[in-house]
């Protein structure tokens, strides 16, 4: 295996965008994986779940929690994509105030927006499936998280294997792949 480091000292961010259960985080493993540069993952869940929420019962103080750490990961965002290896971003523009600020904290940055796209019914099967997933979150975010968004390329995890999306993704970043 031939090592390419040219990628090293780049900032690149990879933004994967879609809803629940989608493939955004299986994807951006499988680009750590098969990259040949070392990547990181950064994920909007690891912000807002750094709340313990079963001993929040107040749901305005749940919704005032979860905009913190959406914030929070907001304002991280600049420092992970500054480190000098690329970052592959697990994001879902459930409010349009969400694209752009991401876009803006990564501004100055090769920043290549992906869309993780999966037709509703087999978001549900997969929603039903996973234990750590709200009933109908899909559903609520389907329509909303793509809406107004242009993509450098959009990827389908009915079609395509978690690999190939991921293939794809990187071929899109210019960044090189085992194999």
């Amino acid at each position: 295996m031939k090592r390419d480091d040219t990628s090293v000292g780049k900032t690149i961010a990879i933004v994967l965008n879609g809803a629940s259960s989608s493939g955004k985080t299986s994807i951006a493993r499988a680009i750590q994986h098969l990259s040949v540069t070392p990547v990181l993952h950064a994920s909007l869940d690891t912000f807002t779940d750094m709340f313990h929420w079963a001993a929040i019962p107040d749901e305005e103080q749940k919704r005032s929690c979860h905009r913190a750490g959406v914030a929070n990961f907001h304002r991280a965002l600049p420092i992970l994509a500054g480190c000098g290896f690329p970052v592959v971003i697990d994001h879902v523009f459930e409010e349009s105030q969400w694209y752009l600020d991401c876009i803006e904290a990564l501004k100055g940055t090769e920043t290549h927006l992906i869309g993780v796209r999966c037709p509703l019914s087999e978001l549900e099967r997969r929603e039903r499936t996973r234990p750590d997933r709200r009933g109908g979150l899909a559903r609520f975010q389907i329509d909303r998280v793509h809406e107004g968004k242009v993509y450098a390329l959009e990827v389908d995890t009915s079609i395509d294997s978690v690999d190939v999306c991921a293939e794809k993704v990187l071929a899109r970043a210019g960044l090189p792949t085992r194999g």
